[in-house]
């Protein structure tokens, strides 16, 4: 039979593991109470900084609460200026509309004034081209008085001196000789051809001045109608054995109303065969520019003396020299020359020296296609 008796130093081994045992759990124990001692300790701890925190956050809930307010506050503030800005923004808009439609209609009145003061400048400058116009006409019908009293004296000259011859004739045609008669005879055809001339001359000038002279300017040839007036001049200049040349180098094409100037040269060739010497010569030229026609007609005559140059185309002061041979003029020649020339947009005018002989010199437009 086994022995289950334990012997002694099993019991000592056994309270030994017993003792550890004890002891352990009694330093578990001691290390439980220690660290549930640290853990109160800290959760004490924790709980007062819960604590700290829980009354920070309600001091900051109250602090949160009054600045809600105080931005609601101002919210509300800005709300109202935010009403009051519109309403500033709605005024403003409203007066610059006001402003606007004050503006435009400034504009427009100053538009409206400004139109008027055109109209009225242009009125204004009317009724000084009226007034200048009016003076024109006063002074040319002062000048047409003056020139028809002066014609009205030319006129009553030669018959004059007609009505005397025949009446001296009519008295003593019993009595004079053939070579007497045929005398008086030839002074009264001179007189009388002087008159119908200045006849002639006075209609084709009063149907100028009335509108009733047509005027129909056309392509024309220079050469053609310079040889024409030449040609019926050429009878007049044999008498006096004057010779008339004519420098036209190349073809000219004019534009220009063929009876009117016609007439100016049959004028301008007849003057310088008055006043050219027996045996003299008479030049005629023509050259072109750009625009124009240059025609001169000179003459190795008598010349003109200063004092009457700047008389020769006015009509207040109608001049007539007698010829080299005598021969009588009528005045108008030159004023029909200015007329017709004018008339075309063109110009004459004359170069002379007393003695050494004239120069007349125009101008009119070629012909441009």
């Amino acid at each position: 039979m086994i022995n289950d008796k334990p012997t002694y130093e099993e019991l000592e081994n056994q309270i030994a593991e017993l003792n550890k045992q004890n002891e352990l759990i009694r330093l578990n124990s001691a290390f439980q109470n220690t660290e549930k001692e640290k853990r109160a300790d800290e959760l004490s701890i924790a709980n007062k900084e819960l604590v700290f925190q829980n009354e920070e956050k309600e001091k900051r809930a109250e602090e949160l609460i009054i600045a809600n307010k105080e931005l609601a506050f101002q919210n509300k503030v800005r709300e109202k200026r935010a009403a009051e800005l519109d309403i500033a923004y709605e005024e403003l808009a409203f007066q610059n509309k006001v402003k606007e439609k004050r503006a435009a209609e400034l504009s427009n009145a100053n538009k409206e004034l400004a139109f008027q003061n055109k109209e009225k400048e242009k009125r204004a400058a009317e009724l000084i081209i009226a007034n200048k116009e009016l003076k024109q006409l006063l002074q040319l019908n002062s000048d047409k008085d003056l020139f028809i009293s002066i014609l009205a004296h030319d006129l009553r000259s030669p018959f004059v001196s007609i009505l005397g011859f025949l009446n001296l004739l009519v008295e003593n045609i019993r009595t004079y000789d053939i070579n007497e008669i045929e005398e008086h005879i030839n002074i009264v055809s001179h007189a009388a051809k002087n008159t119908f001339n200045l006849l002639e001359d006075l209609i084709i000038w009063t149907q100028s001045q009335s509108g009733k002279l047509p005027y129909e300017p056309q392509k024309l040839n220079f050469s053609d109608i310079c040889a024409d007036a030449v040609e019926v001049l050429k009878l007049t200049a044999n008498e006096k054995n004057i010779t008339i040349n004519q420098f036209v180098a190349e073809v000219i094409i004019v534009y220009a109303d063929i009876n009117m100037l016609k007439t100016v040269l049959r004028n301008l060739v007849s003057n310088a065969i008055k006043f050219t010497n027996l045996g003299g010569r008479i030049d005629i030229y023509a050259e072109k520019t750009q625009s124009n026609i240059i025609i001169s007609v000179s003459d190795e005559g008598i010349g003109i003396a200063p004092e009457i140059l700047n008389k020769l185309f006015d009509i207040t002061q109608i001049h007539s020299t007698i010829g080299t041979a005598d021969e009588k003029g009528t005045g108008l020649g030159l004023l029909l020359c200015k007329e017709f020339v004018e008339k075309h947009d063109g110009k004459i005018w004359v170069e002379s020296e007393l003695g050494k002989g004239s120069k007349f010199k125009l101008s009119l437009p070629l012909y441009k296609n």
